[in-house]
């Protein structure tokens, strides 16, 4: 039988973990709801573990990297390497991918072993179709995710983030671009309304990717690298 568990993939840039205390915020409080118990690990000594595990994976320092973190019910945490970036820190990607809207529901709203599952087969399904990612849909109609990342856009200027800033991406993209001065939304992203979307893409622990088109909608790629520069500024000074 396949255990539940939590998780998150942090960034590393220069061996050191970002947004760490973020993270264990999400796990904590996706914990306490799926598990019944808190999560508050000692972050200087959680800290020094993922450095250690970027060191025995001999990661480059020049460029980001990521390590993915795991927590079960038992309290039980474990962490191991996920790869390297082509980027050094938050960036908006090269790679400019279509995406397929996709509906379904998960049992919570929490990074789990269900969710990652379920989008594994969103994706084959999008893939099928001839696109290359699945992005979520929920219950009330509003685009919520691709993976683990969190869906936002730019319509007439301003920057629509999510209602609820479920993960540690998403507070970062928030208080950048309140020091870069971008007006933005707390606003739900209908699939019925993304007609009047210039650019949508997707904040996760890469940093930002644009969408080339979603569905029969074919989007732009303007001001996102304004906002990934503002997060890497803001990273860059916390650590």
């Amino acid at each position: 039988m396949i255990e539940a568990y939590l998780y998150q993939i942090v960034h590393l840039y220069g061996g050191r973990a970002r947004m760490l205390r973020e993270h264990v915020g999400v796990l904590h409080a996706a914990s306490c709801e799926l598990f019944g118990r808190p999560y508050r690990p000692d972050l200087k000594a959680l800290e020094e573990r993922l450095q250690a595990e970027h060191a025995r994976e001999h990661y480059p320092e020049g460029v980001s990297s990521f390590i993915r973190l795991e927590l079960f019910a038992s309290g039980e945490e474990i962490c191991y390497g996920a790869g390297v970036s082509l980027y050094a820190g938050y960036a908006v990607r090269s790679l400019r991918p279509t995406a397929m809207t996709v509906a379904y529901d998960l049992p919570v709203e929490a990074p789990t072993t269900a969710s990652e599952s379920a989008w594994l087969v969103a994706q084959q399904r999008a893939r099928t179709a001839g696109f290359d990612e699945a992005v979520r849909v929920d219950r009330n109609g509003a685009l919520v995710a691709l993976g683990e990342g969190s869906i936002c856009a730019f319509r007439e200027g301003i920057l629509l983030l999510p209602v609820v800033l479920r993960t540690a991406t998403d507070v970062l993209v928030k208080e950048a671009a309140e020091r870069a001065g971008i007006r933005y939304l707390q606003h739900p992203i209908r699939k019925s309304e993304m007609h009047l979307c210039d650019e949508i893409f997707v904040a996760d622990h890469y940093g930002l990717t644009s969408l080339s088109r979603l569905d029969d909608k074919p989007l732009m790629s303007l001001r996102v690298e304004r906002l990934a520069e503002a997060m890497e500024r803001l990273a860059a000074k916390r650590s």
